[in-house]
């Protein structure tokens, strides 16, 4: 069994660990918000928020869902648009509305969902990092402007947040519903009682973020036995040894992005990474499957 908490509920589901998160949240949990669209983690529709305990406190990243094994959320906060619901609209979606920044409506919850993430984010918020939020989604209807708008207006708004709790402030300051705050408890107790889960294959396919593979070999990732190393502790972390960069194998591109050591090598690398793919790819494709793959045309080995 795997056991995550979406949104404000447990799950504890036997489907197969191959099965990608999108059609568990449509399919099996009847959380139609978050939309079909390439299944090639391109256009955004799918976006969810993975949170997850880090040094004792919640972290949570945007990943497009299409690409998102369920071998990779156990014991994992994941949150769909539903999951950002409250009494009235939160001033996420009401800047949308204000700007009218839907149309057709199809792309607005991923939209909404990793605008969202920005609230999140102990960065201190500009226009420019709320826009670099939503680079991996795609509208075809507005022509962008009416979402940067609602973007600017959302950073105006988190310009004042508490960079030391974002989410405390985001809870009080109606940006998130309450629910948020015990989330940290709740995974501690998933992780306390060692929910047994599939037992790990040595035989299965290794997996790490999956964001070319599950592209190339959906259907065949679906029903395969799966060795999850996305979440596997020991081949994260960048560190210096020496004078040596050592990376971990399962580190991600935006693991790059925001460590210390590496741009103490490459202080210029932040200028060739938001140029590969979008905020929800960097945030789930690892360095390591990015050199395995052997691509003439690699983001990281070109």
């Amino acid at each position: 069994m795997t056991e995550f908490i979406l949104n404000d509920h447990a799950v504890c589901t036997d489907a197969p660990l191959g099965t990608v998160l999108l059609d568990v949240v449509r399919y099996h949990e009847q959380l139609p918000g978050t939309k079909i669209g390439c299944r090639e983690g391109d256009c955004g529709a799918c976006t969810v928020l993975v949170g997850e305990l880090i040094d004792d406190r919640m972290e949570y990243r945007s990943m497009t869902s299409c690409l998102l094994a369920l071998a990779n959320v156990k014991g994992k906060h994941i949150v769909t648009v539903e999951g950002l619901n409250m009494d009235k609209l939160s001033p996420v979606q009401q800047a949308m509305v204000d700007e009218n920044g839907t149309q057709c409506g199809f792309c607005t919850p991923g939209f909404v969902v990793s605008l969202s993430a920005c609230c999140l984010s102990r960065d201190v918020m500009t226009k420019d990092l709320a826009i670099r939020a939503i680079d991996g989604n795609i509208c075809r209807c507005t022509g962008y402007k009416s979402i940067e708008r609602a973007a600017a207006i959302v950073a105006e708004k988190l310009a004042h947040k508490d960079h030391a709790d974002p989410m405390k402030w985001s809870v009080d300051n109606a940006f998130l519903p309450s629910y948020f705050l015990g989330i940290n408890e709740r995974l501690r107790d998933m992780a306390r009682a060692k929910i047994e889960g599939h037992p790990p294959s040595e035989g299965g396919i290794p997996l790490g973020g999956g964001t070319d593979l599950y592209v190339q070999k959906h259907d065949t990732m679906h029903h395969s036995p799966i060795r999850s190393v996305f979440n596997d502790e020991a081949l994260k972390g960048i560190r210096i040894e020496g004078d040596e960069c050592v990376i971990g194998g399962g580190c991600v591109a935006s693991d790059l992005l925001a460590s210390a050591a590496f741009r103490t090598y490459f202080p210029d690398i932040e200028r060739h990474l938001l140029l590969v793919s979008s905020t929800p790819i960097r945030n789930m494709g690892t360095i390591a499957g990015n050199f395995v793959n052997a691509s003439p045309i690699g983001d990281l080995t070109a």
